[in-house]
């Protein structure tokens, strides 16, 4: 598995690390920071990107995007037989421009991208929880959570290649500064 990801910076990398630590302390829900243990949002993710020297045509293709500010508010959760509780990020016209460049960026050579994060499906999010979130304790997690606002303005000054081999952790293969 590979991605393109978000990494937060501080201090609201450190204001989710430890609520997850919260959540798992609490209710033993440890899933997300246990698989990608670094708080981020996801731009998309591909088996592989079938791309000849990747990291240089990432590093040339995001040049041409600049840092910007997230917006937040709230939580919200994808419903369904795996549910996932997250901090929504506002989907500005700008994000939305970056995710069509960044998701067409990657989308050559056949690449099989994952559906979910297509410029038709994507949500911006911040993943609290998943995996371990089950009917039997979303209630009282989000009882937990419900006097948080979760009102950040985040500024985004990066974009990282991830990759995750069968059994192993995920690891962080390049992080790509958007202020040249």
């Amino acid at each position: 598995m590979q991605a393109l990801l978000s990494i937060l910076p501080e201090p609201f990398y450190s204001e989710i690390s430890e609520l997850w630590e919260k959540l798992e302390n609490k209710f033993d829900v440890k899933f997300i920071q246990n698989s990608v243990p670094f708080p981020h949002f996801t731009w998309n993710v591909a088996e592989e990107y079938l791309i000849k020297d990747k990291l240089e045509y990432f590093r040339k293709g995001f040049k041409k995007v600049d840092s910007f500010v997230i917006k937040t508010s709230g939580i919200g959760v994808f419903t369904g037989d795996k549910k996932v509780l997250y901090i929504p990020i506002k989907p500005t016209e700008e994000l939305l421009n970056y995710h069509e460049y960044i998701w067409n960026l990657c989308e050559i050579n056949k690449t099989q991208m994952n559906e979910y994060y297509s410029p038709e499906n994507w949500f911006p999010h911040i993943t609290l929880a998943v995996e371990d979130i089950k009917t039997e304790n979303i209630g009282k997690v989000v009882e937990f959570l419900a006097d948080t606002k979760f009102k950040y303005e985040i500024k985004i000054d990066n974009i990282s290649f991830v990759y995750r081999e069968v059994g192993k952790e995920l690891k962080v293969e390049r992080s790509y500064g958007l202020d040249y």
